[in-house]
């Protein structure tokens, strides 16, 4: 009687192991399952423009690359420039080294180092900001990162962990821990 209960116990032991087993290899697959797609079609020096009912430019996508992957509709970006008009002005531009959209284009997130700048009428930078992993959706002309960021200005520097920006407004926001060096303007005389 002793072994037939030891032998149905690791009968079960046996069942419910070969059952894990089954169940995290499964999950493995379901979640490597991206990693080991091919892109259904690929771009070389795609460039993308995006209008607004009024048929103006709202942004423009540049990448070297560019792999599309049928799953989820995404694409991965080699070396994206993405260029954000609005109607103050000039646009703002945005490149970072690889990068990923999502289906429907609603977002666009940015890895590797990552450059936010603005030019002036005579196409001088009037700010600049440097960070990584870069959240943006160009709809609602925002954009956000947790990480250290730098903003240049003709009259400072200055750091922080984190990163708003709202295009729209022409306005870049630093989250926290932020210093900042006022440089001294030299004055002839």
């Amino acid at each position: 009687m002793k072994i037939w209960i030891i032998s149905v116990s690791v009968f079960c032991g046996m069942i419910y192991s070969l059952w894990l087993s089954m169940g995290i290899e499964d999950a493995g697959i379901i979640s490597s399952k991206r990693d080991l797609e091919d892109p259904d079609y690929y771009i070389e020096n795609m460039v993308r423009r995006t209008m607004d009912e009024s048929g103006e430019v709202r942004t423009i996508l540049y990448a070297d690359l560019v792999e599309h992957f049928p799953s989820d509709d995404s694409m991965d970006l080699q070396k994206p420039y993405l260029q954000l008009y609005n109607t103050a002005g000039q646009p703002w531009h945005v490149k970072s080294e690889t990068g990923w959209v999502s289906s429907g284009n609603e977002v666009i997130l940015l890895h590797g180092e990552v450059e936010i700048w603005r030019l002036d009428s005579e196409q001088k930078r009037i700010i600049q900001a440097l960070t990584s992993e870069l959240r943006v959706l160009p709809d609602d002309e925002y954009a956000e990162s947790n990480e250290p960021s730098i903003i240049v200005h003709p009259s400072a520097v200055t750091h922080s962990v984190g990163l708003r920006a709202n295009f729209s407004h022409n306005h870049l926001e630093l989250v926290r821990e932020v210093r900042s060096k006022h440089k001294k303007n030299k004055t002839s005389g």
